[in-house]
Order: C-alpha cells, then structure tokens, then sequence
C-alpha cells in the first residue's frame, strides 16, 4: 500500500508539474520568437518605405536627361565594368540648383558589370534614382542594419556601407545576378513579388554571421526595375539565443529542411562549414532525434506554437516560426527536470509511509479506530485538494500538528512541508517567466524608441517626423482644423564645421535644438530631418501665427553664442512656413510648400523668414 501511494503521489505530481512547465514553454516560446522576429520585420518595413519612394519618384524622374550627372558620378573602366566615383564613399559636399549647402554624402559605393545597358537613358536614371535613395535612407538605418543597397537584374549593386567600400573588392568578373540575393528576387524564384530571405551565410569582411533580405519592385507594367536589400547581422542574436534560455534548458535555431542555423553544442561546425550544415551532417543523434519528432510534429500542427515530446532524447520541445527568413525557434526541456522533483517527493512520501506504518503496527493494540479514522479523513482531504492544484493544506491539517505530537502530526507537518515546496517551486518559475517576459517588452520599447530618435540632438528623426506628422496631417483635414509647417535651416553651417571642427558643429545643432524645443508649445513636434535641417510641426496653429512663431525662432538662435578654442562665433538660421490648404492630399505636399519659401529665405540673403503665399 505504502509503495503505490508512492508511485501514485509520483506520477500525480508529476503530471502537475509537467502541466504547469507546458503552459509556461508556450508563453517562453511565444515572447521569445516575437523579440527575435522584430528585427526582420522592421527590415521590411524599411522596404515597404524605400519601395514607396521610389515608385512614387520613378514616374518623374525616368524620361529625366541624366548624361551629366551620370557622368559625374559613374567611372567606366576599360575592363568593360562601371563603378561609382570613389568621392561616393570617402564624402563629398551636397549642395542645392542654388549653391546651398546641403549636407554630406560618404558611405556609398556602388558596381555594374560587363554587359549592362549602361547607355540606356532608362537604366541611367534607374541607377540615379537608386543611388539617391540609397544616400537619402542609408545613414537613418545604419543604427540597425549594417547596409543599406539596391541591385538590379542588369548586374548592378550600390551599397550604402559604412567604412566598407563593397564596390573596391568587387572583381571585374563579378556575375551579380548569380549571387543568392539576387536570383531570390527574380520574377522566376519569387513570383508573388513579396520580401524574401537569404540563408545564413558568414561574411568575412564584416567578421559576422548574417541573413540578406530582398524586395523586388516592379513598375506598373511588371518590368523588375530593381532589388531593396539590407544585411541582418546575428553574432547578437546567436548569443541572446545561447544564454538567454531557462534554467536547465537549451535553445536553437534551425530550418524545416533541416538546415541547423544556431546551436550552442556546434559553434566551430558552423563556423568551419561557413553556416552549410544539416541535421543529416551531424554525428549528434540526439538533435537529430530531436529534429525528426519536430517534423512529425510539424505534419500534425502545421506552423503554429507546437510543444512535443522526444522519446530518445527524453525531452519536452518548444518550436514556432521567426518571422522572416522562416528558421524555427527551439527550446530543449529535459524531462528530467520534473522528474527528479517529483522522485524526490515520491521517496518521501514512501520512507515516510514506512516509518508510519511502523509506528501504527506497534501502536495498533493501544490506539482506539475512532482515534486513527479522523486523521486518515484529514489526510484524505489534503490529498484531494493536492489533486485539485490547491496546495494549501493548513486549514485541513493545522488541527492535527496542533493537537497531535505524534507520528500523525509529523505526518501532517511532512505533508504541508511537502505541498508548500510544490507551490514554491510553481512560484519561482512562474516568477522567472514574468521577469523574461518583462525584460523582452523593455528590449522592444528601446529598440523602438532608438528606431525613431536622432541620437546627436535626442529629437525625433525623419522617420518619426513622417509618421507622427502624417497622423497630424490626417487629424486637420478630418477636423478641418489649421495645421501648419516651418522648415529651419542653419545658414552656412558648412563654414562653421570647416572652420571649428564636426565638435563644435555637434554642439551647435544640439543648442539650437533645445532653443528651438524650448519656444514651442508640448503638443508641437520638432525633428531633425538631417545635416543642419529642423522641421516643426505645429497643430492648430494657422499661417500667422506660424510666421510668428519662426520669428521668435529666428531671434533666438541668432543671440546664442558659441566659444570654440577661445574663437567666438555665432550663427543664424532660414526659415520656410506653410499651412495646409485643400490642394495638399499628404504630407509631403506641404513640405515641399515650406522648402520651397525656405529656399526663397535662402536666396533673399538667409536669415529671414518666407512664408508661402497661397493665392
């Protein structure tokens, strides 16, 4: 009797154990393919945004006469190859039709191959458009990817990439339309025309493992025009998988088709094999079981959140999908993990019963039934409510370690020890799994904010500004209330960053920064859009009081003084206001509005404010 109250008490304990730790695997491993998925998905949403620009530029600037220009900044090399200028990547000055200065280009380089149509006025301008866009979107999301770079079918790469100049390295017989991210793209590999993904691959030159994501843009006449990419690098993400994991559990990354991508055990393979390494490569039968139950497990479920069993491994497996390059996410729970706890209490429990049998032998001739039938009712209760998940045994059995100090009351005083362990272990691993899921929404919110903030002034970006002003825009038209726009731009600032150096040009943009936050109300949103340039969206505001408003910007930067290496200089600045009328269908319509009085603030001799005069 005593052993198969143990075996029972075992295999019930069990059983709860292994219930709880199935529902806490299935938020595990739901929070945590999540995290890992944000950064694919925010890649093609940068791609959704460049794709928007370009088709939406694509229509004007393709019947462009661009032999000038493209002159300038393509070189063609008597090995029958064109690249770009190398001033592309080592900086160059940008500056307006009207000689304004508009910032610096660097980073950027970019290769054609042999038998492109390198005369077509059409593919000239595709190459223009791509280059420029490129410039435009490269440094804003240098934060998060490692380059930003457009291919075309014809054999063509530009690449903006900090510090690496792809283009220098790239040999002459360099045949880019056979590179994986570029055939991915094409209209045979990727018919639905949706962003694709790379396998893993390890690129020396950045010293780093990485994934390549790929969208095709098409014109309205299906012509493939060109291919958005941008590099993931994932030493990070190999690391975050290896070490963040619960306690007594692994974790690894790998794909349906059975191509392992991380594992903490077969680092050095991966790495000797440059990331070409399958399950069916490995001497580990234990992934490859472990790999096989995940396929069956696959066939049943389908791509959800899937837990199963593996018999030879003895382990509980947690899976689901990353978004994007379509690898698995897996967590390894050996069952060992519930197993010994539940042992643990099964031994116990029989020692225990054996001690009390004992005990009951030899007081069975002295100990009246109606004295032993009650606490065996006790026990009977907190049995029950031990099966029925509620481990607090003190209302049923305090009685007994109160009235009783014999075996009986040990036993009761063992038993609420017992169930207080079990309720404590669920606790503590309960606890661990909020703790996770804390820390995974904390990673989220800075990643986001960090997506959405210029890191030299701590105001919002482009990206921010577009957004949050699309949403303002939005709101006025459908309120019919006054919404209006000043662009600001710091007069000859190049002067100042040749003359007192990039750090007193850092200093400069962060104070007139916090001037210009300080003269606007809580519901006004300032940006750096990039260089010296700063927009301010100003909701319920009309043009008048707008222009006012620039007025007093205006002012206010030209009393701020600067002191550089005991040289003291200041600045000024011009500024463009535009309200939003009918003929304005988005935001940018208005924005141009604004550049264009901003400009005109330039050309009437800086340091003034234009208003844009709607007839």
């Amino acid at each position: 009797m005593i052993t198969v109250s143990a075996l029972f008490s075992y295999y019930h304990i069990e059983e709860l154990l292994q219930q709880q730790t199935l529902d806490k695997l299935q938020n595990y491993i739901t929070e945590r393919t999540a995290k890992e998925s944000a950064i694919f998905k925010l890649a093609e949403d940068n791609h959704l945004v460049f794709s928007h620009a370009f088709l939406e530029a694509w229509s004007e600037r393709k019947s462009s006469r661009t032999s000038s220009r493209f002159d300038q900044l393509f070189i063609r090399d008597e090995n029958g190859t064109t690249r770009l200028s190398n001033k592309a990547f080592t900086g160059y000055e940008r500056h307006s039709a009207s000689g304004d200065y508009l910032g610096q280009s660097k980073w950027i380089s970019g290769f054609i191959g042999r038998g492109a149509p390198i005369d077509s006025a059409e593919f000239q301008n595709r190459l223009l458009l791509s280059y420029d866009l490129v410039d435009a979107f490269g440094l804003s999301w240098s934060n998060r990817f490692a380059n930003t770079y457009v291919s075309m079918p014809e054999g063509v790469n530009i690449v903006y990439w900090p510090e690496l100049n792809w283009a220098e390295g790239a040999s002459a017989d360099l045949d880019i339309p056979k590179e994986e991210w570029v055939y991915i793209a094409n209209k045979e590999n990727n018919p639905t025309r949706e962003s694709v993904w790379t396998g893993l691959y390890y690129d020396q030159t950045a010293d780093e493992w990485m994934v390549s994501c790929e969208t095709p843009v098409d014109d309205a006449n299906g012509q493939h025009l060109i291919n958005i990419g941008h590099d993931i690098l994932l030493n990070n993400v190999f690391q975050r998988v290896f070490n963040d994991h619960l306690k007594g559990a692994h974790n690894f990354i790998i794909r349906a088709d059975g191509r392992l991508i991380a594992h903490p055990a077969h680092i050095d393979e991966l790495t000797s094999r440059r990331g070409l390494l399958s399950v069916d490569e490995l001497s580990n039968e234990e992934v490859i079981s472990q790999f096989e139950s995940m396929q069956k497990a696959l066939k049943q479920h389908g791509d959800t959140t899937t837990i199963t069993f593996d018999e030879k491994t003895e382990s509980f497996l947690a899976f689901k999908n990353i978004d994007g390059p379509e690898w698995i996410f897996v967590t390894v729970y050996p069952k060992t993990l519930l197993t010994s706890p539940a042992l643990d209490t099964a031994l116990f429990i029989f020692m225990l019963g054996l001690v009390s049998l004992f005990v009951e032998l030899i007081m069975l001739y002295l100990v009246l039934v109606q004295k032993i039938l009650t606490p065996m009712t006790k026990f009977e209760g907190a049995s029950k409510l031990i099966q029925q998940g509620d481990y607090n045994l003190h209302p049923a059995l305090d009685s007994l370690t109160e009235l009783r100090h014999d075996e009986v009351g040990s036993l009761a005083e063992t038993m609420i020890s017992m169930a207080d362990c079990i309720n404590d272990h669920e606790i503590d691993l309960e606890n661990q799994i909020n703790q996770r899921t804390q820390q995974l929404e904390e990673a989220k919110q800075l990643a986001e904010k960090q997506a959405r903030t210029d890191p030299l002034t701590n105001l919002g970006n482009r990206r921010a500004f577009f957004e949050l002003g699309s949403l303002e825009f939005d709101t006025a038209r459908t309120n019919k209330q006054p919404l209006s726009i000043i662009m600001v731009d710091l007069d000859r600032f190049k002067f100042i960053n040749d003359n007192y150096g990039h750090a007193a040009g850092d200093k400069v943009l962060k104070e007139c920064a916090a001037a210009i936050v300080a003269l606007l109300r809580p519901s006004d949103l300032c940006a750096r859009l990039g260089g010296e340039e700063f927009g301010v969206l100003l909701p319920r505001t009309n043009l008048d009081g707008a222009e006012c408003i620039a007025e007093r910007i205006r002012k206010k930067l030209k009393t701020l003084r600067f002191v550089e290496d005991g040289k003291h200089f200041q600045l000024t600045a011009s500024f463009g206001v535009a309200e939003v009328i009918d003929i304005h269908t988005h935001l940018e319509t208005i924005i141009k509005d604004a550049d264009i009085a901003l400009y005109q603030a330039k050309e009437a001799g800086r340091d003034r404010v234009v208003k844009c005069e709607y007839v």
